[in-house]
């Protein structure tokens, strides 16, 4: 793999979770400001594990397989 999309995935993954974050403060400080009203949808709960999943699952994929072309086991490998 070249570097830069090393720097791709990692830059990917930090505004993702940045983004997740924001998700998460704005359902806190709702949480906090109206207790009575607070919170989101069961589908809004789903989409938002589902698009976290994926996200985890796709970044493992990649710095995983970087890091098995890195091991140099011996195995063979490009």
């Amino acid at each position: 793999m070249k570097p830069d999309r090393d720097w791709i995935a990692l830059t990917l993954a930090v505004g993702l979770c940045t983004a997740l974050n924001v998700i998460v403060a704005a359902i806190l400080y709702d949480a906090i400001k109206d207790p009575a009203n607070a919170g989101i949808s069961e589908n809004a709960t789903q989409i938002l594990t589902g698009w976290g999943g994926g996200i985890v699952g796709i970044l493992g994929a990649v710095f995983g397989y970087k890091a098995g072309q890195n091991s140099g086991d011996g195995r063979g490998g490009r």
